[in-house]
């Protein structure tokens, strides 16, 4: 980074929404391959580039395929939560095993709000 700019990050391969979870999602795509909510959260922006020159990370959604907006929440969360928290959480303070357990607990919110999410086999949802 010779010019000392400064990035915002969004690898395809960690961050792209419009990627599948899965090869049983029924949206989405694969070109890149497949993101599932644990590898949306896992990735570090450190891996990438230097602290100093990253100002954060962003989550692309390219939503013209997508018909409607559930599909497009479901898409969206819960791996936009997870990026959301790592791009403002430094690495040392990053534990999956925390964070699956606290992701458990938004179900509640993102069914009161009627948010369409994917229920991630990596997460124990509760009922």
């Amino acid at each position: 980074m010779d010019k000392n700019m400064k990035l915002i990050l969004s690898p395809a391969e960690k961050t792209y929404l419009d990627m599948k979870y899965d090869t049983l999602s029924p949206f989405g795509y694969n070109w890149i391959g497949y993101i599932s909510v644990k590898d949306a959260y896992t990735w570090n922006p450190e891996d990438y580039f230097p602290n100093e020159f990253v100002m954060g990370v962003e989550a692309p959604l390219w939503s013209e395929n997508f018909g409607s907006a559930d599909s497009l929440e479901f898409m969206a969360f819960p791996r936009l939560i997870g990026i959301s928290e790592l791009g403002w959480t430094i690495k040392s303070l990053r534990d999956w095993e925390d964070y699956r357990h606290r992701l458990a607990h938004q179900a509640f919110y993102l069914r009161r709000n009627n948010i369409n999410f994917f229920a991630s086999p990596d997460i124990d949802w509760p009922e």
